[in-house]
């Protein structure tokens, strides 16, 4: 299964809403989750035929997209900020500054959309390659990274989207 990126946007939050420095600290249930993987969430869509050309997706949908997610920042904003556990800090928290931005990756790939989405066991490297990665041994990961994949050769094309949280 071939994966090739396309695309690689930083979405910011809303314009019409600023914030300084805004510091969250992680509460005593938050810290058991740091010991875990992060949660990865994949979602098939399946676009109907007026948006079913490859044009249509860049120029109509992904715009939609971005606007959608910058629009979520607005009222989500922890979820554009990075984890950061300093070493005078007892307890970690999600530091969000102005200009912070979530990662959304779009890509394509030839991967056979009924093997990966269909029910029963398939194989993990198959799924692998479609959730985002963050960065390994960053001292602050981001909260959040988004991947959408297109697999535009299984006839009207399908919409992956992809979180890692």
């Amino acid at each position: 299964m071939a994966l090739k990126v396309t695309k690689i946007s930083q979405v910011n939050q809303a314009t019409n809403s600023s914030h300084d420095l805004l510091v969250l600290p992680l509460t005593f249930f938050d810290l058991r989750w740091l010991k875990f993987h992060p949660t990865e969430r994949v979602v098939f869509y399946k676009l109907d035929k007026d948006n079913s050309s490859h044009h249509s997706f860049h120029s109509v949908i992904l715009p939609k997209l971005e606007l959608s997610l910058s629009a979520v920042l607005r009222h989500y904003l922890p979820l554009a900020g990075r984890l950061r556990w300093d070493t005078q800090d007892t307890k970690p928290h999600i530091l969000v500054l102005p200009n912070d931005s979530v990662t959304l990756i779009v890509a394509e790939s030839d991967a056979d959309v009924p093997i990966i989405s269909g029910k029963g066991l398939r194989p993990e490297t198959d799924i692998r390659s479609l959730v985002p990665e963050f960065p390994v041994g960053c001292d602050s990961p981001s909260v959040l990274a988004v991947q959408v994949t297109l697999f535009p050769n299984q006839g009207p094309i399908i919409l992956l989207w992809t979180v890692k949280q």
